[in-house]
């Protein structure tokens, strides 16, 4: 099952992105690396995320994961289809009125 993850790494030297980008390569299973964003590592891949987690925080130690995905699984819709609800009209209401009363 591949898994996607989007790590967050907020560095301004490049020394840093240059090391972790090592890093991630190192591992086994990775197929994707993009660093395009400023400030996210998205990886896929088969992987172990808590592992990489762990070693990416040796060299920088602010790296969070942001998002997870499964790749492998379909995606659930979001709002499932409602049924509209029956609309029931109330009977109507008979006011007797009684004469002579004010």
């Amino acid at each position: 099952m591949q898994d996607k993850v989007v790590f967050k790494l907020d560095v301004l030297d490049q020394r840093i992105k240059q090391r972790a980008m090592k890093v991630v390569c190192e591992f086994p299973g990775v197929t994707l690396i993009d660093v395009k964003e400023k400030g996210k590592l998205k990886v896929s891949g088969e992987f172990d995320k808590f592992q990489m987690t762990k070693k990416l925080k040796k060299i920088y130690e602010h790296v969070d994961i942001i998002a997870l995905e499964h790749d492998g699984e379909p995606k659930q819709k979001a709002d499932p289809v409602k049924k509209p609800e029956p609309v029931v009209k109330k009977a109507p209401s008979f006011r007797r009125w009684k004469i002579g009363f004010f």
